[in-house]
């Protein structure tokens, strides 16, 4: 036990401040005790008399940075098991896992991210049932493209999920036939996961916080995310701006899976609320431009024949077909920086606007910036599922890239699509190309799709 001295009172409310602004968790506001006794043991492990000697050593640079991860491995809380919550689970299971694989039948690619995955053992559990549906679908789970993204703020949990050794505790509810399954022994107490479900999983380092900062955290969109037990350690405002940064990350009609007992439930207009048995769950609101708008707007676009796209605060609705014009005129002036750089301050306002998304990503192949334009044309395709000339660009640009296998993947997803579409409807994006002109100039000219991406043109 340290004496008093080691925490002054103006040293402690200093440390707090430090802590809540580094991690934001309020958790400890009124558990000084606990964080006294957490943090007197990296003081004593330092040699530091004195929290103000502790606080000066964490902003020490390299030292510093290297305290806080360790600082942030024992202040959060991280235990967890295998399907845990069992009612989330089955929602998971019957409801909102075979909606997004029915989605997905074209592009066969889901995006998964876990927040706050501590030990690994919930987008381990994911992988495995997205596995056992799509083959109890009779799909082939290795032909898809499964992204699942675990992040901690502890480097100590996600050391531990990279391994993907589990005790008996941590599988105990699984069944013993399960167990055999889908891990082998490593001893008589440990398991470790089968690399089949391990592939599945990346993690990395992140704090939730990051979201909240201009271009921080992980780039959306995701298909469904899951943030359980995680709000409940922040305040109440700081909450509800997490999960507003996560429903811009969600693509439409993507899933928010939260914990029981966090500090907000209400996140309209953001997401709606989805009644399931034994829990509820989010989901972010389908892009109806009807819905998104009031009566006088919506008939001005009918008749305008222009999208509009809403703000994510709901206070203004934004001319996306002029917007893009504007951008094209800029870029076809020769000021192609201009007109990226007119994309880039769009999306930070309108993230999901997939028309500027998808003429960024023009813009930037023809400038050469190849990995810019593939992550944006898949982003196009990750809110507009059904768009075709992104993955006819995408295929293209792949073709290119000698990514042959891949390119070939997205080019029959684009011919299933646009098999789908009436011969003489015009695409998005397509500058007056046909569903049945493509499907031609696929069959006619094979491995040259068009159109180049080389002009911009109005």
């Amino acid at each position: 036990m340290f004496p008093p001295a080691a925490f002054p009172p103006a040293g402690l409310r200093k440390l707090l401040g430090a802590i809540t602004r580094r991690t934001g968790l309020h958790y400890y506001t009124d558990k000084t005790d606990l964080l006294k006794e957490m943090v007197g043991a990296r003081m004593h492990l330092h040699g530091c008399q004195t929290c103000h000697d502790y606080l000066a050593m964490l902003a020490d640079g390299a030292r510093g940075d290297a305290e806080w991860r360790e600082l942030e491995s024992i202040l959060t809380i991280g235990e967890t098991f295998f399907f845990r919550y069992a009612e989330q689970f089955a929602a998971l299971e019957h409801t909102i896992m075979p909606g997004l694989v029915r989605r997905a039948q074209v592009t066969r690619h889901l995006r998964i991210w876990s927040i706050g995955c501590s030990n690994g053992a919930e987008p381990y559990s994911i992988a495995i049932m997205l596995s056992r549906l799509l083959e109890e679908a009779g799909l082939d789970a290795q032909a898809w493209q499964i992204e699942i993204l675990g992040t901690d703020i502890s480097t100590r949990a996600l050391e531990q999920a990279r391994r993907a050794e589990f005790s008996a505790w941590t599988l105990r509810d699984i069944a013993p036939a399960r167990r055999a399954a889908w891990f082998a022994p490593v001893s008589a107490r440990l398991w470790r996961l089968h690399e089949r479900y391990r592939r599945m999983v990346t993690f990395r380092y992140s704090n939730v916080l990051d979201m909240l900062r201009p271009d921080g955290g992980p780039a959306g969109p995701f298909d469904l995310i899951l943030c359980r037990n995680v709000l409940i350690y922040f305040a109440q405002d700081q909450a509800r701006a997490l999960v507003h940064a996560m429903a811009e990350r969600l693509v439409p009609q993507g899933w928010l899976l939260l914990g029981h007992s966090e500090p907000v439930t209400d996140f309209s207009p953001w997401l709606d609320t989805v009644r399931l048995p034994g829990t509820l769950a989010f989901r972010a609101s389908a892009p109806d431009v009807r819905q998104a708008c009031p009566p006088q707007v919506q008939r001005q676009s009918v008749r305008a024949g222009r999208r509009i796209v809403p703000v994510p605060d709901g206070t203004q609705e934004v001319d996306s077909a002029a917007i893009a014009t504007a951008i094209r005129r800029t870029a076809d002036d020769g000021h192609v920086a201009r007109a990226m750089q007119m994309c880039r301050d769009h999306l930070a306002r309108h993230p999901v606007d997939a028309r500027i998304h998808f003429l960024f990503a023009v813009l930037a192949w023809g400038e050469g910036c190849l990995a810019q334009a593939e992550v944006s044309f898949r982003r196009v395709i990750y809110l507009c599922r059904d768009h075709v000339m992104a993955r006819c660009y995408l295929a293209r640009l792949l073709e290119d890239a000698g990514v042959g296998v891949e390119a070939l993947r997205i080019r029959q997803q684009m011919v299933a699509l646009a098999r789908r579409c009436a011969p003489d409807m015009a695409l998005p994006e397509g500058d007056g190309l046909t569903a049945g002109g493509l499907l031609r100039l696929v069959h006619h000219m094979d491995d040259a799709l068009l159109p180049s991406h080389t002009p911009v043109s109005s």
